[in-house]
């Protein structure tokens, strides 16, 4: 109740206007009384409505006079006008708002070349239609977020184009557009926001032991639990620990590995891997020829070869392969022996690992590449701890851009650590192997989430090797990159799961 309705009712007095203190007083006697027209019956009070006592004061409610009915152009006119207000509200509302409809006012159409794209990475969309010879501008647009500008292009004169633009958002779905300079813009393309998936595995050797079970079971044989697992993932990486010819003699050496080319091409069939590290001590195990023969059939079947090449250039050259609109570099390095597999400037062979060569390769990856992975034949045989060499080449890695360390050779799992800004697994043990003994035979798939920014997420499957093939777990668990006293100190990729899991 407000206050003018409490004063009303304890004082008797009506409404304080000068018409409403009139009608309360009473009209004064020399004043006549208004008639209503003659043509009109003057009005007469209800018959329910009781009559005023003698000395009773009546309050009447005073109504406003009724306004002449509007004519029929004063209500078109007042029509119109408030069209026009709602059309200016909606304009703005749809301009300055992200709700409104997918393609709501589109004129020309565009198409993504993807449907998933990591965060930071490109997305191109290109089209046709759009406004001859126009600015155009890619924008993104977050769910509950305003349109972003991400790149800019020019229309041809035939209104084709190609917009690049990175994405800069989280995890999500996110949308897409392309807006002329004139206002005309392309119907929105939805797409998925998500972190790049690489699936690494440590030694494969195609000959010895897998060799005569492919021999006997065919080139799918080693692949049959971990092919799954390896396809899923957006990009696999693995060491190749043989050579894959027909030709060239055995080095004198103990142990000499070579595949043939029908087991490199099950490997690619069957596995899903993408890139093959070849710097290491066995690619060159039946001299020059089968090095070549080796890089060229990973190649062929449309895998990159890293670390090896027909010279020292083509050896150190950073292999560049692009997902979710990354570009991913790989470069290569091994430093066990024998040094006679080590490429030169003219002749086939590995690249050879020192911190001037190390630093120089991953520098120029890093101009070429958003994220760089460095691979490295390093390390102990049978230790499960880095050393101080493997450290301190994983450091020149790092500080020279490296955001991924991947390491082979001990044939055993050695610890994950958190190295700068860098993850560094130094040994990721066998995989398709002759593994006999409880360590060697321990085995895995490293699973790394990918942005622009590096490593942001990390996973071990864990696995057994059983005559020369791995059988892993269907569930991984996760590493705790956010404990970084635990990242420091190592994950023990072989130990019992950590409570902090």
């Amino acid at each position: 109740m407000d206050s003018g309705q409490e004063t009303s009712e304890r004082s008797g007095i009506g409404p304080q206007t000068a018409a409403g203190r009139g009608g309360a007083r009473g009209a004064p006697e020399s004043e006549p009384q208004a008639r209503p027209p003659e043509s009109e019956p003057r009005p007469s009070a209800p018959e329910s409505e009781p009559q005023p006592r003698p000395g009773e004061i009546r309050v009447r409610r005073l109504t406003e006079p009724k306004a002449p009915p509007a004519s029929a152009r004063e209500r078109v006119s007042a029509l119109l006008a408030l069209a026009s207000a709602i059309g200016v509200v909606a304009f703005l509302v749809s301009s300055l708002t992200p709700s409104g409809g997918a393609g709501a006012g589109a004129t020309f159409e565009a198409t993504a070349a993807g449907r998933a794209v990591a965060p930071g990475g490109r997305i191109v969309l290109t089209g046709s239609q759009a406004p001859p010879s126009a600015s155009l501008v890619l924008e993104t647009r977050s769910r509950g977020a305003h349109w972003r500008a991400a790149g800019e292009t020019t229309s041809d004169e035939d209104g084709r184009f190609r917009l690049e633009g990175r994405v800069v958002a989280r995890p999500g779905p996110v949308t897409v557009r392309a807006r002329a300079s004139d206002g005309a813009v392309a119907t929105p393309v939805r797409v998925m926001v998500r972190p790049l998936r690489l699936a690494s595995v440590g030694d494969i050797n195609l000959g010895d032991v897998p060799g005569q079970a492919i021999a006997s079971n065919g080139a799918r044989w080693p692949w049959e639990s971990a092919g799954q697992w390896l396809r899923r993932a957006d990009i696999a990486f693995g060491n190749l620990e043989s050579a894959v010819s027909t030709r060239g003699t055995p080095f004198p050496k103990e142990f000499n590995f070579r595949g043939t080319p029908d087991a490199l091409a099950g490997l690619r069939r069957h596995s899903g891997i993408d890139v093959l590290n070849l710097a290491n001590n066995h690619t060159g195990d039946y001299g020059p020829e089968a090095t070549l023969d080796t890089v060229r059939g990973v190649e062929r079947l449309g895998m990159k070869a890293v670390g090896a090449g027909a010279d020292l250039r083509r050896a150190l050259a950073p292999q560049v392969i692009e997902r979710l609109g990354l570009r991913v570099a790989f470069v290569g390095f091994s430093n066990i022996a024998p040094v006679e597999f080590a490429a030169s400037e003219s002749s086939p062979g590995t690249a050879w690992a020192t911190p001037e060569s190390i630093a120089a390769a991953v520098q120029d990856a890093r101009r070429r590449a958003d994220v760089v992975v460095a691979t490295f034949h390093w390390g102990i045989e049978k230790q499960t701890l880095e050393s101080a060499d493997q450290r301190a080449l994983a450091d020149v890695a790092v500080r020279a851009g490296a955001q991924l360390v991947i390491g082979a050779h001990p044939h055993t799992l050695q610890p994950v650590r958190r190295q700068g800004a860098a993850l560094v697994a130094y040994s990721l043990g066998n995989f398709v192997f002759g593994a006999q003994s409880t360590d060697t035979s321990t085995t895995g798939i490293l699973e790394v989430g990918l942005t622009a920014e590096g490593v942001t997420a990390a996973r071990w499957r864990a696995g057994r090797i059983s005559g020369g093939r791995p059988t892993l777990a269907k569930r991984p668990r996760r590493l705790p990159l956010g404990d970084d006293l635990t990242m420091e100190t190592g994950v023990n990729l072989a130990g019992p799961v950590s409570p902090l899991l």
